[in-house]
């Protein structure tokens, strides 16, 4: 895997904002989060806590998968990542770069919303952490998954593919079937830890949700590395 070098990563993340830029992310990114909050206000107030959990779910996996594709497939149209491979830039850094400007991003949104939803009635820290771990996550995930596609249309199929099973405890927070197997779902603990930003959950549950969220982004950590490896020629 290597070492990451300080110096190094932090020119990654610099780079990776001004191509985010370039590329419009983040003016979509802010464009989307403003939509989501305009919505908060057409909704019952019975039912809104679960919709705009819901919607502050979705923008940090909006933002690690869809983007991180989008800009991946960018850089690979433009010889970036050809550039990338002779430089003394690793996967590792480069990965990392994507992982914090991503999060840090998905942060901002969802704190926005939940702001504008909730005023100053919710716990930031449990939403932070779900937020922040969901969205590094599945920024690692998109990298994992759009390694080696050809296209953006083929990338939104795949992704479409895996959003299915991965969905599934969806069901269990709307209220529409329980089952204890979705809590091997990493979507599982961020659900619990969003929840918990608004209301009590069982200490067992906030403990799972944290570590079982660890737990994936260093697996998805190292898969995502195995794979830029391995296609993209980057050490």
């Amino acid at each position: 895997m290597g070492t990451i070098n300080r110096h190094r990563l932090v020119h990654a993340i610099r780079g990776d904002l001004i191509r985010q830029q370039r590329y419009q992310i983040i003016t979509i990114a802010a464009a989307i989060t403003l939509i989501y909050i305009g919505i908060f206000y057409f909704i019952p107030g019975a039912s809104q806590d679960k919709v705009v959990q819901f919607l502050i779910f979705n923008d940090p996996v909006a933002l690690g998968m869809l983007f991180t594709g989008a800009v991946y497939l960018f850089e690979k149209s433009e010889n970036t990542l050809e550039a990338f491979a002779v430089t003394p830039l690793r996967a590792a850094e480069y990965l990392g770069a994507k992982v914090i400007t991503f999060s840090l991003l998905g942060l901002a949104a969802s704190l926005a919303m939940a702001l504008a939803a909730w005023g100053l009635q919710f716990n930031a820290l449990p939403l932070g952490i779900g937020i922040t771990l969901t969205a590094s996550l599945f920024t690692m995930l998109g990298v994992v998954i759009v390694v080696g596609t050809r296209s953006f249309n083929e990338y939104v199929i795949k992704i479409g593919l895996w959003m299915v099973p991965v969905a599934l405890p969806l069901l269990d927070f709307f209220g529409i079937f329980k089952s204890y197997w979705f809590y091997l779902i990493p979507v599982q603990p961020t659900l619990l830890l969003l929840q918990a930003s608004r209301e009590s959950i069982a200490p067992w549950q906030m403990t799972y949700a944290i570590v079982y969220l660890m737990v994936w982004n260093i697996l998805a950590f190292r898969w995502a590395l195995h794979r830029l490896h391995e296609k993209e020629g980057f050490y």
